[in-house]
């Protein structure tokens, strides 16, 4: 009797005994699993574990290129953190009407678009073929939210009757604005008829000049483009005031917040 034969019958006089249940690898040696054999001839062109940087607000668009699709397969997308299913072929199973999906015979392309996408957005998203089993090319989407910074600080002060450039730049974008506005206070100042008002936008950054100023320049000024965080800018217009006097003025302050520190910092010692 060989050893495989005798191994056998070793393991069923176990078994009915009901004593003991060894795991089968024991008894028979070691094996493996034979890997599933994938019934089709599709192959993936877009490459896995993609990143994507899309702004916050604007559309993204994840590309999925999949070839040799057979009749009875199909391309779909899939959002992993909550697997939930967004679309099969050309047709859109999700609820969020932002979604939308392209396809092109000639490059065979499938295409997620997703509109206005906000930060809750980002993540893992996979792109699966209906094969047996299923294959598919993942996706990370990351949503970066622009800014808009002004230069010199939240504070600006300008003598009475100069000129002064209030210089905004845009900061982590994708795309550029298609807008950017400028308003004092709530009124917009891009098309105002106050000739000493010229608004200057580039890709980047818009500029706002203001010649000869007043005391009805002063105030709360705002930058305002089309995909990013505003930012704003209060401007003083000094009369009467001479430099001198104002950089008294911020020592003044200076001191002020020191003193305010120390005194801090001795109750702190004193309460303990």
């Amino acid at each position: 009797m060989d050893d495989h034969r005798r191994k056998l019958i070793l393991f069923f006089l176990i078994l009915a005994s009901g004593v003991w249940t060894p795991e089968t690898h024991l008894l028979l040696g070691e094996y493996e699993e034979e890997a599933p054999v994938r019934d089709t001839n599709a192959y993936f062109m877009t490459g896995n574990n993609t990143v994507i940087n899309v702004q916050l607000g604007t559309t993204a668009a994840l590309r999925c290129q999949v070839f040799d699709v057979a009749e009875h397969e199909t391309v779909s997308w899939i959002r992993r953190k909550d697997h939930h299913l967004i679309t099969v072929g050309d047709k859109i199973y999700s609820n969020d009407e932002r979604f939308q999906v392209t396809h092109s015979d000639h490059t065979q392309d499938w295409t997620l678009h997703l509109h206005y996408a906000q930060l809750h957005d980002a993540g893992v998203y996979e792109c699966q073929l209906s094969a047996h089993p299923p294959i598919g090319v993942f996706t990370s989407l990351n949503i970066i939210a622009a800014v808009a910074e002004i230069v010199g600080g939240s504070e600006i002060y300008v003598q009475s009757g100069s000129s002064v450039q209030l210089t905004c730049t845009l900061k982590h974008f994708t795309e550029p604005p298609t807008y950017i506005f400028w308003y004092h206070a709530h009124h917009m100042v891009n098309y105002d008829d106050n000739a000493r008002i010229t608004v200057v936008n580039g890709p980047e950054q818009s500029a706002l000049r203001i010649s000869q100023v007043t005391k009805g320049d002063s105030g709360n000024y705002t930058c305002m483009p089309s995909n990013a965080r505003p930012a704003s800018v209060s401007l003083h217009i000094i009369t009467g005031e001479t430099p001198a006097a104002m950089q008294k003025a911020s020592a003044n302050e200076v001191q002020c917040h020191l003193i305010m520190a120390l005194l801090s910092s001795l109750v702190a010692l004193i309460t303990v």
